[in-house]
């Protein structure tokens, strides 16, 4: 998906509409800055603003994904190929995020042993009694709230595949917490199937 003929489209069909960025800004209740951050290819209108944007500028999503207008003869070629490219794009958003899961992962149980290994040594070299308690309890916080946020990000990226019925989904966060695991391998019951089994975590 090409960011930089994407911001020129919406640059010119702005234009053509004689709107100022400033105008569009205030029509899609974000700031200027954000619609010089469109028109500059840094970046892409988020689900909420996209369709009032089309609206405005009298295009289609897939016209405006495309960056340029489409005819009635490539329209299903074209649709095809930006759903593609938008699929594409999550996959490595969702490879992305799943390396990220890991280094907080590792940082988190890191954190938690260095402060815990701490506070042993503090209450044995020190006799210390406060600073010990302090330091195992925040080692414990970043703990949880490191892993809450790894199986946040588990839930979100990707899908999990029931062996069973094959079907793709994506869990609720209790599901994803509360399950046996192995690795990103899960023990849930399938949306579709209703049956328990062990569901594998995958991008595609």
């Amino acid at each position: 998906m090409d960011y930089n003929k994407i911001g020129n489209f919406i640059m010119n069909e702005r234009k053509s509409k004689k709107l100022t960025q400033s105008k569009l800004a205030e029509k899609l209740f974000v700031s200027e800055k954000t619609i010089s951050k469109w028109e500059n290819g840094n970046g892409l209108p988020d689900t909420n603003s996209l369709p009032k944007l089309c609206e405005i500028l009298d295009v289609s999503i897939n016209e405006l994904l495309n960056g340029e207008r489409i005819t009635s003869e490539n329209y299903t070629n074209k649709a095809e190929s930006t759903i593609l490219e938008l699929q594409k794009s999550k996959e490595i958003s969702d490879k992305r995020l799943l390396n990220i899961e890991i280094v907080l992962g590792l940082i988190s149980t890191l954190s938690f042993f260095i402060l815990l290994f701490s506070s042993i040594y503090l209450i044995y070299n020190y006799n210390a009694v406060i600073a010990p308690i302090i330091t195992t309890c925040l080692g414990f916080i970043i703990f949880i709230v490191g892993i809450s946020f790894c199986i946040y990000i588990e839930q979100i990226s990707g899908y999990y595949t029931c062996p069973i019925c094959h079907h793709k989904y994506i869990p609720k966060y209790s599901q994803v917490c509360f399950s046996m695991h192995i690795g990103r391998t899960r023990h849930m019951k399938c949306p579709n199937c209703k049956k328990r089994s062990w569901n594998k975590k995958v991008i595609k």
